[in-house]
């Protein structure tokens, strides 16, 4: 029973024991209390215990109702924050740092962030809140390569859900790399932007983002020389300082002399390989000895490798005396 059923029921049965008594006997009835005289109807006396009895009884129900009303409200609040942490955390944002209140959502709530749940279930079973589901939408549609608007979610620009929906647009055209560098904070994706730039812009444009470039991108700029359909210019100059900021080893010489064998002259290819060899003695020499080999230049390969240390191009010194054994042989052979 409710505490206002109770207190209006209650009140009535007092109302009716009174009148109940009063009928029986009007008499009155004295009781000295603390050396005072009180005198009342006998219906009121009889009526006194029950009404401190319902009195106490009152004030307890009232007393656990407001307590019980409190968890209630606990539980409500911390369900309405369970769901939007719960959104939070579908999106990759920082969760609320306050704790829940009531102990029905104590454990979910620290469990949460530890939740990964698949989008792949929305296709199938939707849950009861449609912000939940939105996001789980959301994301199994970035997770297959659509391209959507996020910006009823509110999301930084590091957000895993907005990179990954840039790198989306940017499969589905190359030139959305221009919108991507213009103000691009992740390094992984201005590089991404960065080589599909590098496919289509001149050098010039290339160059105009302050981007840290990569082998890939300086590869992919090689391809293009003398390519019919995108080509693009570049000089020793523009080559060398590319390797100036690329971390080359003596593989990526070799791979960058075989990739130039047919884009440039022999005689501007070596030249370039010379100065390479000169400004990077320790790993631009394969590269030069190979292209002296591929070009029957043995005589040269021969007083270059004199110059060097015993311990140096051990496979150039080996390809020197098959030379001088009269023997022929693949260049490309030795360096897969």
């Amino acid at each position: 029973m409710g505490v206002k059923k109770y207190i209006v029921f209650g009140a009535l049965v007092l109302i009716a024991m009174g009148i109940a008594v009063y009928s029986y006997t009007g008499a009155y009835y004295a009781m000295s209390i603390a050396g005072v005289t009180v005198r009342l109807p006998v219906a009121v006396w009889v009526m006194l215990p029950a009404f401190v009895l319902y009195l106490l009884t009152v004030l307890h129900l009232m007393f656990y109702g407001t307590l019980q009303y409190a968890k209630l409200r606990a539980i409500k609040k911390d369900s309405e924050k369970f769901v939007e942490n719960a959104k939070r955390a579908l999106l990759g944002k920082q969760l609320s740092g306050e704790g829940y209140k009531s102990e029905a959502f104590k454990l979910p709530g620290a469990i949460l962030p530890l939740l990964n749940i698949d989008p792949k279930r929305s296709m199938h079973h939707r849950v009861y809140d449609d912000g939940i589901q939105d996001i789980l939408e959301a994301k199994q549609r970035i997770k297959e390569g659509e391209v959507i608007d996020l910006s009823k979610f509110n999301l930084l620009p590091d957000n895993a859900l907005v990179l990954q929906n840039a790198e989306n647009a940017l499969k589905k055209d190359k030139k959305y790399a221009e919108t991507i560098l213009k103000k691009c904070d992740d390094k992984t994706l201005c590089q991404k932007a960065h080589l599909a730039l590098a496919e289509y812009a001149s050098l010039d444009e290339i160059k105009k983002y302050e981007v840290e470039p990569t082998k890939e991108l300086f590869y992919k700029l090689i391809d293009r020389i003398n390519d019919k359909k995108n080509p693009i210019e570049l000089s020793e100059e523009d080559m060398i300082d590319f390797i100036r900021k690329l971390d080359f080893k003596k593989e990526d010489f070799i791979t960058l002399a075989k990739k130039l064998k047919g884009k440039i002259g022999p005689d501007r290819l070596i030249m370039l390989f010379e100065r390479l060899a000169h400004e990077f003695p320790h790993e631009a020499g394969d590269g030069y000895l190979y292209l002296l080999f591929e070009h029957q230049m043995v005589e040269v390969a021969r007083e270059f490798l004199e110059n060097s240390s015993e311990e140096e191009y051990p496979v150039f010194k080996y390809l020197l005396f098959l030379k001088d054994s009269g023997k022929n042989f693949d260049t490309d052979l030795f360096f897969k």
